[in-house]
């Protein structure tokens, strides 16, 4: 780089190099950068190409190969000087106050980057994945059964294997399936069942709509931060035609506490909702819940006997400990779009 720059100084001292030359081959380079710069560096550098056309040069070149070129181009260029100054002056302060405008819009960009950078949470294990198959859960008849008769595509998010979507298939009804794991829906694959490796977000954002007639929701749904859960009640609305009907699985909170990894219980984003919680938010967003449908095992302990010496306290702990922890596992709501 020493050798380089000594070079440059040379032939610059020595006129080899054109008045301007330099100048243009910055603006060529930032023009023509290299495309596989992201983020602040590409945004800076094009900013500094901004910043390189704010400026309008007046000076206009009058060298010419004709023996009175160069005087005409001088007398053309002295007599029109005036007029142009005053349209490049305008021209030059509407430019800068452009470029100084994409500046603070840029410094605002990476501020908000920055914040959102902040708020960035570790991305989860694969174990935060459910392992459950849907089709053998408790929960898979009743879901059948709401959705049995529906006309018109019913997809469900985070199929998993497809088994659910096996027995809607088997009572007539036009099922299909995403998934954000490639390999976990490779035996859906197999058995010519209509599935997609997307996420439930990314997939819905693309459905037309009121488009669907069914909807069913699993697997990430329990852990989902609060901003993916509205912007995915948002989408279960638009997209799901009037009287479509929305299936919603989950882990109640205690449970998925009690029998989650410690390690994903921290990293995750969110944690599952109360049915009661489930119930008030589809409300909100036009829907008719149906009273929720708990399942997936309770341990709850009985109660003791009255007669029992400390019967109230030991009840009173018993209650605790059923509410905390010992309650059903999981819940169905089933719900229709009135509006």
């Amino acid at each position: 780089m020493a050798d380089i720059d000594a070079e440059v100084r040379r032939r610059r001292a020595s006129g080899d190099l054109p008045a301007g030359l330099e100048q243009e081959l910055d603006e060529l380079f930032l023009e023509f950068s290299p495309v596989g710069l992201h983020g602040k560096a590409r945004l800076r550098e094009t900013l500094a190409l901004v910043d390189g056309g704010a400026y309008v040069d007046l000076a206009v070149p009058v060298e010419s190969d004709k023996a009175a070129g160069s005087y005409v181009k001088r007398l053309i260029s002295k007599s029109i000087s005036w007029y142009m100054g005053f349209i490049v002056h305008q021209i030059v302060r509407f430019a800068w106050a452009t470029s100084r405008m994409f500046h603070v819009v840029v410094d605002h960009i990476e501020d908000l980057e920055a914040a959102v950078e902040e708020q960035r949470t570790p991305a989860l294990p694969a174990s935060a994945v459910p392992a459950a198959d849907p089709g053998s859960a408790w929960w898979a008849g009743e879901a059948v059964q709401a959705l049995t008769g529906v006309r018109g595509r019913v997809l469900h998010a985070e199929c998993g294997d497809g088994s659910l979507l096996d027995a809607l298939v088997a009572v007539g009804v036009d099922a299909y399936g995403v998934d954000p794991g490639e390999a976990v829906i490779e035996a859906a694959v197999v058995r010519g069942l209509d599935v997609r490796a997307e996420s439930s977000l990314d997939h819905l954002e693309l459905v037309a709509e009121e488009a669907l007639s069914g909807l069913v929701l699993t697997g990430s749904i329990q852990w989902l931060h609060p901003n993916q859960r509205q912007r995915l009640l948002t989408l279960a609305t638009t997209r799901l035609a009037l009287e479509g009907v929305l299936v919603l699985q989950s882990a109640t909170p205690e449970s998925w506490l009690a029998a989650t990894d410690h390690t994903v219980a921290d990293l995750a984003p969110g944690r599952p909702l109360h049915a009661e919680t489930w119930i008030h938010l589809l409300t909100d967003h036009g829907f008719h819940v149906e009273p929720p449908i708990f399942g997936g095992g309770d341990g709850r302990l009985d109660r003791v006997a009255a007669s029992t010496a400390d019967a109230a306290a030991i009840n009173a702990a018993i209650d605790t400990v059923n509410t905390l922890l010992l309650g059903p596992g999981e819940f169905l709501l089933v719900a229709v779009r009135e509006r």
